[in-house]
C-alpha cells in the first residue's frame, strides 16, 4: 500500500472511531431509475421501513430520473417527499446518474453513499447489517451484499469474487444462478470487485479515486471501480448478512441466462448500452490488461458469451 492509501485509511479510522462513538453517520441511497415507477416504489419503501434498533444512522434516498415518462415524478413527490430528486435528460444511463448521485451526496455531507438498483428489494435489517459489517472490518473499506432472485426458488445472482484471472474470468465464492438456501448465509469475504447492486462506499473513497468511469455508460463500472480499489490496496469485500432480492428479468436485452434469440444476442454485442456491448468488453479489457493482452481478452471474453448461449441453448432442447 503507497503512502497515499496509508493516509487514506488512517484518515478513515479516525473517521470510523467518531461515527461509532458520537454521531450517526449519514447514509445516501442513489437509486438511479428510468420508468420503472412500480419497482421504485418497493425499493423506496423497503429503504423507508429499515429498523435502526441497534446501530445509529440516518437514511437519505437520492433518486436520479433519468428521462423517465411513466409518472415517477408525480410519484415521488406524492408518496416519497423525503427523497432527494436528480433529473438527468434521458441520456446518462447508470454511470452518469451514480455520478450526479455521489456529487450531490458529498454536497450534502453524506459520510456514505450505498449504491442501489430500481428492481432491489431487502428486509428491515440490510442497512444496519451491512452497516455493521462496515465497522467490523478494515476501516475505509468499500462493503457489498449477497444478491439473490426476488422469486422462488431463490438463485444466486452474486456472491463475491474470490479471484480473478489474467483473462479476467472471475472465480465467484457460488456458481451463480444456483439455488441456494438463505439460512447458509453468513459471515464475511474479501471481494475481488464488487456488483452494483448493493455497495456501501465510505465517501472519501471518492476523493482517493475519483467516480465511476462514464466510458462504461451502462454496465460494468462499479466492477471497474471496486477492482480498480482492489488493486490500489482498499479493502473490497462482501457481507452474508445483508442481501439484496433481484428480479433477474429485468435486465439487458441478450443476457444469455435469459435465453434470447440468435438474433437479440448478435445485436447486444452491437449495442453501446447493452451487457454484451463489445465497445464495453473491449474497453474493459485494455484498461485492466493493457492494450496489446486487452485485445485478446475482448476476444476471448466475446466467445465465452457465445459459449454460454449455446450451452444454454443445448441445455434448453435437452
Amino acid at each position: 500500500m503507497n503512502k497515499a492509501n496509508r493516509q487514506f485509511m488512517n484518515t478513515i479510522s479516525a473517521e470510523n472511531d467518531t461515527w461509532k462513538a458520537a454521531t450517526k453517520p449519514k447514509i445516501a441511497a442513489l437509486i438511479p431509475t428510468f420508468n420503472r415507477a412500480k419497482s421504485l416504489t418497493i425499493c423506496l419503501q423497503c429503504l423507508r421501513e429499515q429498523n435502526f434498533t441497534d446501530i445509529r444512522a440516518t437514511l437519505l434516498p437520492i433518486v436520479i430520473v433519468d428521462g423517465s415518462t411513466d409518472g415517477t415524478l408525480e410519484l415521488l413527490k406524492r408518496e416519497f417527499p423525503e427523497a432527494v430528486v436528480i433529473l438527468g435528460n434521458g441520456d446518462w444511463w447508470y454511470t452518469k446518474c451514480i455520478n450526479e448521485g455521489i456529487k450531490t451526496a458529498i454536497r450534502l455531507t453524506c459520510d456514505f453513499v450505498l449504491t442501489l438498483n430500481d428492481d432491489l428489494s431487502f428486509a428491515t435489517d440490510y442497512v444496519s447489517n451491512i452497516l455493521r459489517d462496515y465497522y467490523s472490518v478494515s476501516p475505509g473499506s468499500i462493503i457489498g451484499c449477497v444478491s439473490l432472485s426476488r422469486d422462488l426458488p431463490r438463485i444466486i445472482t452474486f456472491s463475491g469474487v474470490s479471484k480473478i484471472s489474467y483473462t479476467l474470468k472471475e472465480f465467484n465464492y457460488i456458481p451463480k444462478f444456483s439455488p441456494v438456501s438463505e439460512e447458509i448465509l453468513s459471515g464475511i469475504k474479501e471481494s475481488v470487485l464488487l456488483s452494483g447492486r448493493g455497495i456501501l462506499f465510505p465517501i472519501g473513497v471518492f476523493e482517493q479515486l475519483g467516480l465511476y468511469d462514464e466510458k462504461l455508460v451502462q454496465y460494468s463500472a462499479e466492477t471497474d471501480f471496486t477492482y480498480t480499489a482492489h488493486k490500489k490496496g482498499i479493502p473490497v469485500m462482501i457481507s452474508y448478512n445483508a442481501i439484496v432480492y433481484e428480479n433477474v428479468n429485468l435486465t439487458s436485452a441478450g443476457a444469455v441466462y435469459n435465453n434470447p434469440s440468435l438474433k437479440k444476442v448478435y445485436k447486444s454485442f452491437q449495442n453501446n448500452y447493452s451487457i454484451n456491448s463489445f465497445r464495453k468488453i473491449w474497453y474493459y479489457s485494455i484498461k485492466h490488461r493493457g492494450r496489446i493482452s486487452g485485445c485478446f481478452i475482448a476476444l476471448l471474453r466475446t466467445a465465452g458469451v457465445l459459449k454460454n448461449y449455446i450451452q444454454i441453448k443445448l441445455k434448453t432442447k435437452g
